[in-house]
């Protein structure tokens, strides 16, 4: 163990340091819906048991077709789906703007001392790098884990801590928090003894509460306070 950074934060991208939650998951359903019968798209989308990109496309083709996709079918609707991404980027960049104050709480924290950063997206790589690169981050330049192969939260986290150990050169890190904002970040942290800060842009304070966070902020303008909710924040109960 010879790096030098302590402590991680994982953070996730839609509605964590990016308003895009929710127009993500429109997008994401109108890809699918540009390559599947109208009549399946709406006996079978919707209240799927895992919140990855990778988990809901083959759930869905497992309820439409019986199986999972095949690589052409895949290929072309992730191809849909970045296209979609990129014009309503273009279209209304605001809907794509970062929560207050999250520019800033990465790059101070990429620079600490003791803190190393990394990012877990639950959506697929071709979109969550763009999105990045909209913030002016090089998704290169940080441990990620994305949804192109994680059925679930739990091991999506945990990849990213695993290449955050890889990156940093450390066996263990003294301290690892996950910040996120959906009820099934919330699952994840509590599922791995992380602690947990929830980031109430899409999802309500009182949902994520009600999930079992313990430590909720709408944003991260006061740096200095966010710095030391990573010190104090609990593991969800």
């Amino acid at each position: 163990m010879t790096g030098t950074k302590r402590n991680l934060a994982i953070f996730d991208i839609d509605g964590t340091i990016m308003h895009s939650a929710g127009h993500d998951v429109s997008l994401f359903r109108e890809a699918h819906a540009q390559h599947i019968p109208k009549e399946s798209m709406t006996a079978h989308w919707g209240n799927f048991s895992q919140m990855t990109d990778f988990a809901i496309n083959n759930e869905f083709f497992d309820r439409v077709h019986g199986r999972a996709p095949t690589d052409h079918e895949l290929n072309a609707i992730q191809s849909t789906f970045i296209a979609l991404v990129r014009d309503a980027h273009m279209a209304r960049p605001e809907i794509f703007s970062p929560v207050l104050g999250a520019l800033h709480a990465i790059e101070n924290l990429s620079g600490h001392t003791d803190w190393a950063v990394g990012f877990a997206s639950g959506g697929w790589e071709v979109s969550a790098t763009y999105k990045l690169e909209t913030m002016g981050i090089n998704a290169n330049a940080y441990p990620t884990a994305f949804g192109d192969a994680h059925a679930d939260r739990l091991t999506l986290v945990q990849s990213a801590i695993d290449a955050a150990k890889i990156t940093h050169d450390r066996d263990a890190f003294d301290h690892i928090v996950s910040v996120g904002d959906g009820i099934w970040d919330v699952a994840a942290a509590r599922d791995l003894n992380l602690p947990f800060i929830g980031i109430s842009s899409w999802v309500s304070r009182e949902t994520l509460m009600e999930a079992g966070a313990q430590d909720v902020i709408d944003h991260y303008e006061d740096y200095a306070a966010f710095e030391q909710l990573l010190l104090n924040s609990r593991v969800p109960n």
